[in-house]
């Protein structure tokens, strides 16, 4: 194994995987990539549903790119806080499109994300952006759970 790729998303679970996949980098003594992904297709259709007009749709953009920016950084520091070398990345598109690129680009070993969200119905599902990188991942996928055991682990190293 020579290279890990991690989901990073906007939300508490996600510090959860950043953790676990620094911790598997660490002891595998392997590459790291962090990857964000600005969910643009949501964008458009929030804004084609009139959820949002063309401002505030923009505006919120904006927020999506700052906060990808202010979790890359904090990833990319809590790794090398634990002596592992990484690298981030911040992407537009389709979110399982980019994900797949990027972790075929980087020739990734393995893909570790955060545990898709509950879905109520098998259309969902279907439509999950987590669901569709777990069926098209090119590389074997860690889905990340027991965050507590998680924190122990990554406090080991």
């Amino acid at each position: 194994m020579n290279n890990i790729v991690v989901a990073v998303a906007g939300t508490a679970a996600s510090l959860a995987t950043a953790k676990y996949a620094i911790y598997l980098a660490k002891i595998l003594s392997v590459r790291l990539t962090g990857v964000y992904v600005v969910d643009e297709k949501t964008l458009k259709e929030l804004l084609k549903s009139r959820i949002f007009v063309e401002v505030e749709a923009i505006q919120y953009e904006q927020d999506l790119r700052e906060q990808g920016e202010l979790f890359l950084a904090r990833f990319k520091k809590m790794a090398e806080s634990k002596g592992v070398e990484c690298a981030v990345t911040m992407l537009e598109g389709v979110v399982h499109e980019e994900m797949i690129k990027k972790t075929v680009e980087v020739g990734a070993d393995l893909l570790v994300m955060g545990q898709p969200k509950e879905r109520l119905s098998r259309v969902d599902v279907y439509y999950d952006e987590g669901e569709k990188i777990l069926r098209e991942a090119p590389c074997p996928v860690v889905l990340v759970r027991d965050t507590e055991r998680v924190e122990q682990l990554f406090k080991e190293i």
